[in-house]
């Protein structure tokens, strides 16, 4: 693409907006072109090897209503719907890792059955996708022990299934977390966007895309946009970027998330210093009760 290499010349990739910041990653891909959205979405069901192919899609209020007063709004990034009624809910996490998990869980069953209308087939119903982009690991329950741990997959796929003989036991439910800081960490690493769980090409370039900010080889940024899809988004992007009023609103969102996460770091380390101190204090207990029974 001529086009693509003269305009990439001249764009500072340093003065986008960081795709990981929600506010950003919403403009991009519901104010833009839907093909871009398709084409990310299509990336990310190849990944799986899922035969999923999305030709259109409608992009939907991201409100999911309060089934009570009292009940808790959930507010997605995204949420399209497919020709054949499937609903994808997509969203951005830079923060709360600890309760991702129940976060998704609890908009699919929000969104799941929510247009069903009065006599209609349970059967019939249309499957919920959730795609939650993460920064950081999101842990699994190891069965045998009943511990939680964390993995080194980029691209995690889980659904119900019956856990005897490991077979699919509906589809009504497609859950997708997709790591951006183990892909970035493995990129650069491997100075290739060709590694661990990302065996389609199409999904690595997007999220080269995505988690740009973290990637040191930027040539890899561009071959990534000589994709068209990918081209588009770049330089919808490039303008959305230097516009003023959007560049505040995402700067206002930036020092959110900023702010956010410092405390709760502030907080694990107020936690680890307490509990080394419980720890020495301990040990002291038993060195004092050691001496006493001398």
């Amino acid at each position: 693409m001529a086009k693509a290499s003269t305009w990439l010349a001249e764009i500072d990739f340093s003065q986008l907006m960081d795709l990981r910041i929600d506010y950003a990653f919403k403009l991009l891909f519901t104010k833009g072109n839907p093909r871009i959205l398709i084409s990310l979405l299509n990336a990310i069901f190849a990944n799986k090897k899922i035969k999923r192919v999305i030709k259109s899609l409608t992009v939907k209020n991201p409100y999911l209503d309060k089934e009570s007063n009292d009940d808790k709004l959930s507010i997605l990034d995204i949420r399209a719907e497919l020709g054949d009624g499937t609903t994808i809910l997509i969203e951005m996490h830079m923060y709360g890792l600890g309760e991702l998990k129940a976060k998704t869980i609890r908009s699919w069953a929000r969104a799941y059955g929510e247009d069903l209308e009065v006599g209609a087939s349970y059967a019939a119903q249309p499957p919920t996708i959730t795609i939650a982009f993460t920064n950081g690991a999101i842990a699994s329950i190891k069965n045998d022990k009943n511990l939680c741990i964390a993995d080194d997959k980029i691209h995690k796929l889980c659904m119900i299934m019956d856990c005897e003989n490991f077979a699919i036991f509906t589809n009504a439910i497609e859950l997708h977390y997709i790591d951006m800081k183990a892909f970035a960490k493995a990129v650069n690493e491997a100075n290739s966007i060709i590694i661990g769980d990302t065996e389609e090409v199409m999904f690595a370039k997007w999220l080269s895309i995505i988690t740009q900010k973290e990637i040191t080889n930027k040539a890899i940024i561009e071959s990534a946009c000589e994709e068209e899809e990918i081209f588009m988004a770049v330089s919808a992007l490039a303008r959305q970027s230097e516009d003023k009023i959007i560049r505040q609103a995402y700067q206002r969102r930036q020092d959110e998330i900023y702010f956010y996460n410092k405390e709760r770091a502030d907080d694990r380390r107020i936690m680890e210093q307490q509990a080394a101190e419980i720890e020495k204090l301990r040990k002291e207990i038993e060195t004092l009760r050691a001496n006493q029974s001398v």
